[in-house]
């Protein structure tokens, strides 16, 4: 789905079109959810978190200007969602080390989807430009924009990001 068909469904949503926001939820849900998962590291938490983002969407659908970015406005709210969920969980979490679970060594059984690859090479950042740049189709200057970055460490961390992808993937035998 292109901006402008992005911008259109905003639009409808904003008059409180359900067809339209079942629409952008159906367009939008994976990337959104890739996008959470990359904070919070958790298939189920993430998969709240979009909830949550897109019933936001719809209650602050006033609030979008027409024209602007669409995907950008969503995931900036996603984002919103995913640090307030981190900040709640960091203040009520108790950290316990389980010593069973760190003295496993039962990695033969174990296998890794794409979701744990990209978090157990890619810092926070380089997996936000990945996840922009493969599951949105954002442009370099756009990630630049929305991430607040400068254009050349996006290009930078992109290029860096794909060589540990790349080692990572080699590494757990998904190489061709």
């Amino acid at each position: 789905m292109n901006k402008r068909e992005l911008n259109n469904l905003m639009m409808l949503v904003q008059t409180g079109d359900d067809n339209a926001f079942a629409n952008l939820f159906e367009n939008l849900k994976k990337g959104v959810f890739s996008f959470l998962y990359t904070y919070v590291k958790n298939y189920h938490t993430a998969e709240d978190l979009v909830q949550d983002t897109f019933i936001k969407v719809k209650l602050k659908a006033n609030l979008y200007q027409k024209g602007t970015n669409a995907s950008a406005w969503i995931l900036q709210i996603a984002k919103n969602t995913a640090l307030d969920y981190l900040r709640k969980e960091s203040k009520n979490q108790i950290v316990e080390i389980n010593e069973n679970i760190i003295g496993n060594d039962s990695k033969a059984d174990f296998k890794l989807d794409l979701h744990d690859i990209i978090n157990s090479c890619l810092k926070e950042e380089e997996r936000q430009i990945v996840l922009l740049h493969l599951v949105y189709g954002y442009k370099n200057k756009e990630i630049a924009k929305i991430l607040d970055i400068p254009i050349g460490t996006i290009l930078w961390k992109y290029n860096a990001a794909l060589k540990k992808l790349k080692e990572k993937l080699k590494e757990v035998g998904y190489e061709k």
